[in-house]
């Protein structure tokens, strides 16, 4: 539900993998919303598969931290919410504590007001656990801010769009005419002509006017 195309991963990655490094914490997660806030996919790096597929489906729904970060749009962590009472939470007994998650931090990311995406700065020993406090989490508000940085640099992409769809509806929701568009990607106005349909067909829309603006919306194909 959450796996992003592999182009995406692969920079989502990046991303996540420089905030590991930066911050000195044992686990990290990165997930970016759509413009209604909702989760549309993201990565987590320093834990097993398993927990991943397992916070996804049963975790997100349970978590008090997240739960209180999109509410406030403030950094928290388990320590601040929860203190003792995260080993006794639903979170811990049916996700994390399986893995051996101490704890973890939940800072918001943001693209200019635009809560943008979340990540996560996870725990696996009683050392980075001690790092949760308030004053740990104003520490690392600033890989908060360079992640964000590099949220904003990064493309978005409908994941229901092929690579190439996506050239075109971003080049069409530029003012390119088709034969820009095929110069640019060095192709045939007739492809371009071809995606174009098929872009019309995926968004709804009836023209490249209006499926220019769904794709800038964030619109999701059908």
């Amino acid at each position: 539900m959450y796996d992003p195309p592999p182009d995406v991963k692969s920079e989502l990655t990046r991303v996540a993998e420089t905030a590991l490094r930066a911050s000195g914490m044992d686990s990290v997660g990165l997930y970016r919303f759509t413009p209604e806030r909702r989760f549309e996919y993201g990565v987590i790096i320093g834990m097993p598969e398993a927990f991943t597929r397992r916070y996804e489906i049963t975790g997100m729904r349970i978590d008090p931290v997240l739960r209180r970060m999109r509410e406030t749009e403030w950094p928290c962590s388990t320590e601040t919410l929860l203190g003792d009472r995260w080993t006794s939470c639903q979170l811990y007994n049916r996700v994390s504590g399986h893995f051996g998650l101490h704890g973890f931090a939940a800072l918001p990311l943001f693209r200019e007001e635009e809560l943008a995406g979340i990540l996560y700065l996870g725990a696996l020993t009683a050392e980075n656990a001690r790092r949760l406090t308030t004053e740990g989490i104003c520490r690392m508000s600033p890989y908060a801010t360079r992640t964000s940085t590099a949220l904003l640099r990064m493309r978005r992409r409908h994941p229901r769009l092929t690579p190439r769809q996506d050239d075109v509806a971003r080049l069409a929701a530029d003012g390119l005419s088709n034969r820009d568009i095929a110069e640019e990607l060095s192709t045939g106005e007739a492809a371009v002509r071809k995606h174009l349909k098929a872009l019309n067909q995926l968004f709804g829309t009836r023209n490249r006017t209006a499926m220019a603006a769904a794709w800038r919306n964030g619109s999701r194909p059908d």
